[in-house]
């Protein structure tokens, strides 16, 4: 009779122990350099199939004008003026600055607002219709009461915990030679193979947290996350200014400045191998950062270039070529419903068999704070 409560790392042998073997912690130490993003985010339960993201934006700096200004006009208005409030001080493009007056828009649902004109010294001009007004800031006495700020409505995005299922199966014959080559440490073409198939996991959970465009369980029999790239929207850059002669400040204008005009804090900026070239073309080659190593001896790939500014650079083998995802990381985290696992199936016919299975998602909150680039072709250091 097998032993119920077998836990650890089993040997060729031990498949038909009755518990699941949750294997997590040794999967991110062996394959932390290959699969950098699902091996060092920090990882949270998810309670079903299906959850939900949050992204929280900024108010509005700008809006557009849905019809021309004159300069004897008491009102302007805005394509949508929701994220406004009274005692709102705008720029229009000639210069005038005017001041939201008598009511709030944003409680009466209304795009058309009472001003004040040539506010702060400003003379009072014309502005042509889709003209850009900018937001330079509320005013107030300090005496108002009962009045009403912009409210925000935080937007979900949903996500799907996919799952990932490798099986392994060797047969007896091959178990029983002699002689078998297998990676250090492991003994048989049972353990050899099942290794294989958890590379192959992980390498399926880290490309599909970049590259996944997401299928609802409600229509598909097989849900699928929705990767980063399909995540970030507007934040993917595909067609980089000087694509063909990228430069270093090519690379902080597709990624830290998007990242920090949206809200974020960048600190991590994962990119495809061959931009370690790309440092070395531009004259900044990638400096090796002491960051520890796994419990297995490994030490763990971090590397920092000089115009970077401390941001933490990692390599990522299974990244497309010429791609860099910038990342404000206490906002990214796996959420899984089941961590890496072996479930035995135990022997059938002349055969060991069982399989490596795990369900989770990439969560990332607030969209806007991180950033993606490719579509570059060749990097520039002039």
């Amino acid at each position: 009779m097998p032993n119920a409560y077998l836990q650890g790392i089993q040997g060729a042998f031990d498949n038909q122990a009755q518990i699941r073997n949750d294997v997590h912690v040794v999967a991110i130490n062996w394959f932390v350099n290959r699969c950098p993003l699902v091996t060092r985010v920090p990882r949270l339960p998810a309670g079903s199939t299906t959850f939900t993201m949050v992204n929280r934006n900024f108010r509005a700096r700008s809006a557009q004008l849905a019809a021309a200004v004159a300069v004897g006009d008491g009102n302007i208005t805005l394509t949508d003026a929701s994220s406004f409030m009274v005692g709102d001080v705008l720029e229009l493009p000639s210069g005038e600055r005017v001041e939201i007056n008598t009511f709030d828009p944003n409680l009466n649902n209304v795009n058309t607002v009472a001003i004040r004109r040539a506010a702060e010294g400003t003379t009072a001009s014309t502005a042509a219709s889709g003209a850009t007004v900018t937001l330079i800031g509320n005013s107030r006495t300090g005496g108002e009461i009962n009045q009403n700020g912009v409210a925000f409505k935080p937007t979900g995005v949903a996500q799907f915990c996919q799952t990932w299922q490798h099986p392994v199966q060797v047969s007896g014959s091959l178990q029983g030679s002699l002689g078998y080559q297998a990676r250090s440490g492991l003994n048989t073409p049972f353990e050899h193979s099942k290794m294989d198939a958890l590379q192959n996991l992980m390498d399926d959970m880290e490309y599909s947290s970049y590259y996944g465009r997401g299928e609802d369980p409600a229509v598909a029999s097989r849900p699928k996350q929705k990767g980063l790239r399909t995540l970030l929207g507007s934040n993917v850059v595909t067609a980089p200014t000087n694509a063909g002669a990228y430069k270093p400040t090519d690379l902080i204008r597709d990624t830290l400045e998007k990242c920090r005009v949206g809200g974020g804090e960048p600190d991590v900026l994962i990119v495809s191998t061959n931009f370690m070239t790309g440092l070395a073309t531009w004259g900044h080659a990638a400096q090796r950062v002491s960051a520890g190593s796994t419990v297995f001896g490994t030490p763990i790939d971090v590397f920092e270039a000089p115009f970077l500014g401390g941001v933490s650079l990692i390599e990522a083998p299974l990244l497309k070529p010429f791609t860099a995802i910038c990342l404000t990381s206490s906002e990214v985290r796996m959420r899984m419903k089941r961590n890496e696992f072996w479930s035995p199936r135990g022997s059938r016919g002349d055969a060991f068999e069982g399989d490596w299975i795990a369900e989770g998602a990439l969560e990332v909150e607030n969209q806007g704070h991180h950033a993606w680039v490719e579509g570059i072709t060749a990097f520039s250091a002039t």
